[in-house]
């Protein structure tokens, strides 16, 4: 009797170690550097092509590879004939996965409500990682799916593309990858190849100048007085960007006109 109840007991925790892992991803701004926030800069990326957050790419490709059962799901609000997610995410390396993207009729405020519920169904006794960010709805799509499926072990990662350094129980906000490694115990190698990217591969340059129109409009102060406090705000918010990225601040930055971060 004790020897079944012992290899009962060695049967559930193989089957624990084994759980389930299924990875939720956006696309356009969590792998795509997409430029999403100005729609028709977006469009004009797609001609040129569009090129992947090479964090978020490497710490896919550890997880698929060290735990190569992972389900990964890829979820885009934007429609096939804009452009092929199937496609791209082959070409830029990440990890073999069902592409959903929005066809015509399905609405934006509910497709990837929809299909979260349809991932959670197929995927009952699974823990999740949910990734997204803040440009659109994903924090509202996450946490309404979070609410609703309060069994579900998951955690939910959002990419802070807006850089307002939010705070949010139950979701993790970061900046840059390297802000995530410890959450996602990642590999000392995959760690070090995020904490050198350079700066404008962690945190894309029209992020950057985004995030200060943004600033400008807001500012009810005479123009120039609304540029240089935009400018010190968006001086303030790369320097608080923790682990800094591949920059030497000690050759000092400077804001050009058009809102692009230089090194002098």
């Amino acid at each position: 009797m004790f020897k079944h109840l012992l290899f009962l007991g060695l049967l559930l925790t193989v089957s624990a170690v084994r759980a389930e892992l299924v990875i939720i991803s956006d696309m356009d701004e969590t792998t795509r550097i997409a430029n999403i926030e100005k729609k028709v800069k977006a469009g004009v990326k797609l001609i040129g092509g569009v090129k992947p957050y090479e964090g978020l790419k490497a710490i896919y490709n550890e997880i698929q590879q060290t735990q190569p059962d992972t389900k990964f799901y890829y979820l885009s609000n934007s429609f096939p004939f804009l452009y092929d997610g199937v496609k791209w995410k082959k070409e830029n390396g990440f990890p073999e996965g069902v592409v959903m993207q929005r066809c015509i009729g399905d609405k934006s405020d509910s497709f990837k409500t929809q299909k979260l519920k349809e991932i959670a169904a197929a995927h009952p006794n699974a823990s999740f990682l949910l990734f997204g960010d803040n440009i659109e709805h994903d924090p509202d799509f996450y946490r309404e799916f979070a609410a609703t499926h309060p069994q579900l072990n998951m955690k939910i990662f959002i990419r802070d593309a807006r850089l307002i350094f939010p705070r949010e129980e139950n979701m993790i906000y970061f900046q840059t990858e390297a802000q995530i490694t410890d959450d996602l115990n990642m590999s000392e190698e995959t760690t070090q190849l995020v904490k050198t990217l350079p700066f404008h591969k962690l945190v894309p340059n029209f992020l950057i100048k985004n995030l200060r129109k943004r600033l400008i409009k807001a500012c009810k102060n005479a123009v120039e007085n609304c540029r240089e406090t935009a400018n010190a705000r968006v001086m303030q918010v790369i320097e608080e960007i923790n682990p800094m990225p591949v920059i030497d601040l000690s050759l000092g930055l400077v804001i050009s006109d058009d809102g692009d971060v230089l090194e002098n």
